[in-house]
């Protein structure tokens, strides 16, 4: 009995902190630059490294991607702040990772010493990780990783011939220049090379994306709402899963039109009326209910926490 009295109120001081901060939704997506190969790449990396991270929910990918292509938005150029905050609004995010490649290349160069030569490889790749609200299209955060590396491909040693000799009855014959070469398939060696710069970049990234990310508000708590009146006593939404409990008070507020609209968006102006306060003495799962003090509640009225 005691074991479980012990759980039971653990549970009930975690809930509530739990629910007080739902975790972040998060979008990842390449702006489709003409680097649109490595971008799809790298956003796939940080979407595989921050899955399941503490306090962040990534929006799947495949999901985005048919939302986009229902709005048109499959191969537009998404490195504008308010295209950006479009797509976050559309799929549902409350911050949206950017991820553009600024600069990548792979290069190839000989170097010679003596009688050998080689042949390099050089990757480079430069990219960075927009954060950006989507409510406010405000840059939060902007991480930039650049990597670079070189391996050897292949390595090739000249052996010089030399002459014929004569000596009376001996002779020698010339040998003819010969060259050995050792290395790899340059296409795997580029493969490779890509692949290291793509994992470095993603990685660097994903650990800075995380510190950024950590700094950002978590989306409030959804306002419970009145269901209506029953059996003489006041119904809300919300109930134990949110934390609430018996004696929680609640102010009763009611949006009222005041019959003008906004000039710039077209909207009804509204003002809060505080209606009532909710004294909670009956709490159930998913909702709660008690007596009201003060004027008479309508569903759909917001049930705002008075604190002690």
């Amino acid at each position: 009995m005691g074991l479980k009295r012990t759980l039971t109120l653990v549970l009930l001081l975690i809930c509530p902190s739990m629910l007080a901060e739902p975790a972040k939704r998060i979008a990842i997506l390449p702006t489709n630059s003409k680097f649109s190969d490595l971008e799809n790449r790298v956003a796939d990396g940080l979407t595989a490294q921050l899955a399941g991270s503490n306090g962040i929910a990534i929006i799947d990918r495949a999901s985005i991607d048919k939302i986009l292509k229902e709005q048109n938005f499959q191969n537009s150029d998404r490195s504008s702040l308010d295209t950006a905050a479009r797509i976050g609004k559309l799929v549902g995010a409350g911050q949206i990772v950017l991820v553009q490649v600024v600069s990548a290349s792979y290069t190839g160069h000989q170097e010679t010493s003596g009688n050998t030569t080689k042949k390099i490889g050089t990757v480079v790749l430069q990219a960075h990780a927009r954060v950006i609200d989507v409510e406010t299209a405000v840059i939060l955060g902007q991480p930039q990783s650049s990597f670079e590396d070189s391996a050897e491909i292949s390595e090739t040693t000249v052996k010089k011939g030399s002459n014929g000799i004569s000596l009376g009855p001996y002779r020698k014959p010339p040998t003819a220049t010969k060259s050995e070469t050792t290395g790899s398939d340059p296409q795997v060696v580029q493969t490779n090379e890509i692949t290291k710069a793509v994992d470095a970049v993603t990685k660097d990234l994903t650990t800075q994306l995380t510190k950024v990310l950590g700094t950002v508000p978590g989306e409030k708590a959804p306002v419970p709402l009145v269901a209506g009146i029953a059996n003489g006593s006041v119904y809300i939404n919300e109930g134990a899963t949110s934390g609430i409990k018996a004696g929680d008070r609640f102010q009763i507020v009611r949006k009222v039109d005041v019959g003008l609209k906004d000039p710039t968006t077209g909207q009804p102006i509204t003002e809060n009326h505080n209606v009532c306060i909710l004294v909670v003495s009956n709490v159930n799962d998913g909702s709660s209910s008690g007596n009201c003090q003060g004027g008479i509640p309508q569903s759909g009225d917001m049930a705002e926490p008075v604190h002690p």
